[in-house]
């Protein structure tokens, strides 16, 4: 009759104390004569854990779909914060971009409370290549490394920008690399493409690659006939330099 009370009262009550449900199972495991405690079910035994696991994982949820809603409302924050940098930087006034006027954000402001946004991951483009303008390569290179990137120009000039930040500290082989990644962003075409292969290959040439650099100029004149790169003689004068044979 215990075991049965036990289980009525649970059926009744919304939230039973762990304990009550442990010492409900003994008593009613004793007056049947069992030798054993009566199992215990996984939803009884960690009922407690159970609901508290159950409001964390809500909560969770309740987070991402808060901060998805939010998303859009912040970007449009971030690029309201941006047009005055923006504007300092197509003037050419890198330092401002950078350190402000006093009044308005600077492109540092809006990377460290933006970042996670659009606006604030364009933002970090321009910062980057603002060091660079400024030859301040270290902080280029390390800002321009977090610049998330896709399949767009943007990325292919932030990849092309670090191919040159490489280049100037004489990492050739991280330079070529990078303008490698810049000539197959978004896609390999006609114009960006050879143009970002040539520097590559000079980096290659630098790295003391000559196979390499010469296998991609090759690529440049067998792909991209009508290029620039190949129009103006610019490609047959690398193979000339390295493989004087393929003009015999």
């Amino acid at each position: 009759m215990a075991r049965n009370k036990g289980r009525s009262k649970m059926q009744d009550d919304e939230v039973i104390d762990q304990d009550e449900v442990i010492y409900e199972e003994e008593k009613g495991a004793k007056s049947a004569g069992a030798a054993t405690e009566a199992p215990k079910s996984f939803v009884e035994k960690y009922r407690n854990l159970l609901l508290v696991g159950g409001v964390g994982i809500l909560a969770i949820a309740g987070y991402f779909i808060y901060n998805y809603m939010q998303r859009d409302k912040v970007n449009e924050e971030a690029l309201a914060e941006m047009v005055m940098p923006v504007v300092y930087y197509e003037r050419d006034s890198m330092s401002r971009a950078i350190n402000g006027d006093g009044q308005s954000s600077t492109l540092v402001d809006i990377v460290e409370n933006y970042g996670s946004t659009k606006a604030g991951n364009m933002a970090r483009y321009h910062l980057g290549t603002a060091y660079l303008a400024l030859n301040n390569l270290e902080d280029g290179i390390a800002t321009l490394e977090e610049h998330k990137k896709g399949d767009n120009m943007i990325s292919a000039a932030s990849y092309g920008a670090l191919g040159y930040a490489y280049e100037q500290k004489g990492d050739f082989d991280a330079a070529a690399e990078n303008y490698k990644e810049a000539a197959e962003t978004p896609k390999e075409n006609m114009y960006s493409t050879p143009f970002y292969l040539m520097h590559a290959a000079r980096n290659l040439e630098s790295a003391n690659k000559p196979e390499e650099a010469l296998q991609v100029y090759k690529d440049i004149k067998t792909k991209f006939p009508l290029s620039e790169e190949v129009r103006l003689g610019a490609v047959d004068r690398g193979i000339a330099k390295l493989s004087p044979e393929d003009f015999e």
